[in-house]
């Protein structure tokens, strides 16, 4: 074979093994609750397998491709300045020293915490690469309110939902068969969290009273924020109140009449 097709086809090989290095993807994401109360740290583990008495390690940390976290075996862990508030940089995620200090610990989170993390291992034979997303839900201060208003047989049916994290989905439930729907209209606000409200005009035609249901849910976070709201038919009220009017009407125009 010729020489320059063999150099040829060995870098081509070296190249391939240096850019095809393992990657593991966490099939679910962290979900990470805010609490008023101090938290306890949430750890992203980085596993990986090294070879017998490697010549160095070194674990990166990233979230959304921007370096947070380093250590190099055989010296200090190390939490770039930016995040050195969000990262424990002293917690010991194993008793072998090749992996002591390879687990990303994270505090004081916020909803800037939320993000794609990755970790990259290299020794002098493999790199490695895992990644994790993180999911941050900020329920604390959040209001939902849930108000109706009847004209004859329409309810106008409004719910609003104010400083939640992340991007919530808005539902109106009603047991009416009949029910136009708005799509939900949801904001961002200088600080990152969502209002939102959802419109629905719902038609009622029976003598049951009727019942709503808001629902706000989050993907990837498998509890709901819900409120109910319930009225009699505005079709009833209205007859009852037509069926009223009538009567007293008719019975004052027969004591007039007697009086005559």
């Amino acid at each position: 074979m010729d020489p320059l097709l063999i150099a040829i086809l060995a870098i081509g090989l070296l190249h391939r093994d240096v850019l095809c290095y393992p990657t593991r993807d966490e099939s679910e994401d962290k979900i990470i609750v805010l609490q008023n109360e101090e938290m306890e740290p949430t750890i992203l583990e980085c596993d990986y397998e090294v070879e017998e008495n490697p010549k160095f390690i070194t674990v990166k940390w990233y979230r959304d491709e921007k370096s947070i976290y380093q250590w190099i075996y055989g010296t200090p862990p190390y939490a770039i300045p930016e995040f050195k508030n969000e990262v424990d940089s002293t917690y010991e995620s194993s008793t072998e020293p090749s992996k002591q200090y390879s687990s990303l610990a994270l505090i004081n989170p916020t909803i800037s915490t939320t993000g794609d993390y990755k970790c990259v291992v290299q020794t002098s034979q493999h790199t490695f690469s895992s990644h994790q997303r993180v999911q941050v839900i900020d329920l604390r201060n959040y209001t939902l309110e849930l108000s109706h208003k009847t004209i004859h047989n329409e309810t106008q049916l409004n719910c609003t939902v104010t400083n939640v994290y992340p991007r919530p989905t808005i539902t109106i439930i009603s047991n009416d068969m009949d029910v136009v729907k708005r799509e939900p209209m949801v904001y961002e606000d200088e600080e990152g969290y969502f209002d939102g409200s959802a419109v629905v005009a719902a038609y009622d035609t029976d003598d049951d009273p009727d019942a709503y249901q808001c629902v706000v849910s989050f993907e990837g976070y498998g509890k709901n924020l819900t409120t109910v709201a319930t009225s009699t038919s505005a079709g009833v009220g209205h007859l009852d109140f037509s069926l009223w009017l009538f009567c007293f009407l008719y019975y004052l125009l027969s004591k007039l009449k007697v009086l005559i």
